[in-house]
């Protein structure tokens, strides 16, 4: 017999460490039987019934920090926050202008902090395609990204202690490949992950709550002027709701505006097999009932606590029809392979160096060619590699002139003697 399904939605909050909330909808699913129970009855009256005490989020016990601000204002966090801001962006014309200047440049940032005269820059907007139309929203290097580095400094290591360990976005020492391992991991378990609850939420970003989110914020900070530094941040955008894709906190407080949803999935639905990026998420089990009573939950906990739904492409499927695409790959419970989407990236972006190699500086030609082999690597792409790249002899010749002139071997050489070995 399958143990029973219990779903809660939260009404006060955790006591203890424990969610102290009332169970409104309630369903035991028993495959070897037919028809529905007496608490699947009870269960599907109350959802009606039961929802006027879910105003409010869930609440969980957390240490609150306060006096943070001098440590995000201080000079030297200043200054650390513009050696990582400026990762990858040497080459540009306001990197070098602070470069250039950079002690009259950070304290003029602090003294905008201190003196409460920081404001968000306007944003600049523009439209990309990867691979669906997305608004990007910019800010300027100077100040606010360098603020914005200078708030994840200090503000980061205390979130990360309460973030579950399965979310993989934004997070220092996971990303999408440890994602992708702690994926394959869940599927030695054949028999618990026959069934995949695959979901993205609709519009995410655009559609988080400001007065949600700060209430989130809230429950781990207390230092007044930290929050009123993010709720400049926050409030950022023209309406009441959204936070911009391109912000580099964007992502972050992503994961702190779904955090009690991961909470309340792993420890009160008690879900084994789960894993979160960003707004995309995969949940694995070997009942497909259990699975469509966990999508209903979800859709009702988005609704109810965050003001968010479900993307109407969420979809319950087995997992050995078609694997899984997920985090940039098809990941199957013997082999991985490259997500289709993924490879038509990776021949776009080696036709462009191709085209254009002679005008591009050579680390970018390197660094674009071996971020695209790294992906490989990950997955059973021998056949890919081998045609894309070591056997493409222009490839190979672009990748030895480029390494020369940044004066080392072509690293694509090492791979294959790596490979054949």
């Amino acid at each position: 017999m399958s143990p029973p399904i219990r779903i809660v939605i939260l009404g006060a909050g955790w006591s203890s460490g424990c969610y102290a909330g009332r169970t409104f909808y309630e369903q035991r699913l028993y495959p070897h039987r037919s028809g529905e129970t007496h608490n699947q009855k009870q269960g599907e009256a109350s959802t009606e019934q039961g929802t006027s005490f879910l105003n409010g989020l869930p609440a969980f016990t957390m240490k609150r920090y306060g006096d943070l601000y001098r440590q995000i204002t201080s000079y030297d966090n200043l200054l650390l926050a513009h050696l990582n801001a400026r990762k990858g962006k040497t080459g540009a014309a306001e990197v070098h202008a602070v470069d250039k200047n950079l002690q009259q440049s950070l304290t003029q940032i602090q003294h905008l902090l201190l003196s409460k005269q920081f404001t968000t820059s306007p944003y600049e907007r523009f439209l990309i395609h990867e691979p669906k139309l997305r608004e990007i929203s910019k800010l300027p290097y100077f100040p606010d990204r360098i603020v914005q580095h200078a708030v994840m400094n200090v503000l980061g290591p205390l979130w990360d202690k309460v973030f579950i360990s399965d979310v993989y976005s934004a997070i220092p020492g996971r990303g999408i490949h440890a994602g992708l391992n702690r994926m394959k991991r869940f599927l030695k378990n054949e028999r618990g992950t026959r069934y995949c609850l695959q979901f993205d939420i609709h519009q995410f970003y655009p559609s988080v709550d400001h007065d949600i989110l700060m209430h989130l914020i809230e429950r781990k900070i207390k230092c007044p002027d930290t929050l009123w530094l993010l709720e400049n941040i926050v409030r950022s955008t023209e309406s009441e709701e959204g936070i911009p894709i391109g912000n580099y906190l964007s992502q972050y407080f992503a994961n702190i505006y779904l955090n009690s949803f991961d909470h309340w999935l792993k420890e009160v639905l008690k879900i084994r097999y789960y894993i979160r990026y960003a707004d995309d998420g995969v949940i694995l089990d070997g009942n497909k009932q259990r699975l469509n009573a966990i999508h209903k939950a979800i859709a009702l906990y988005f609704k109810k606590k965050l003001r968010l739904s479900l993307n109407p492409k969420t979809q319950i499927y087995p997992v050995d029809v078609r694997g899984i695409d997920f985090l940039g790959y098809r990941t199957f419970r013997k082999y991985t392979l490259l997500r289709k989407r993924s490879v038509r990236s990776f021949k776009s972006k080696l036709s462009t160096i191709k085209q254009h190699w002679p005008e591009l500086p050579p680390e970018h030609v390197v660094s674009t060619v071996m971020a695209r082999a790294g992906w490989i690597k990950h997955c059973n792409g021998y056949n890919l590699t081998r045609k894309y790249l070591f056997n493409d002899r222009k490839i190979m010749t672009i990748m030895n002139e480029a390494s020369a002139a940044l004066g080392f071997q072509n690293p694509l050489g090492k791979c294959l003697r790596r490979l054949e070995s």
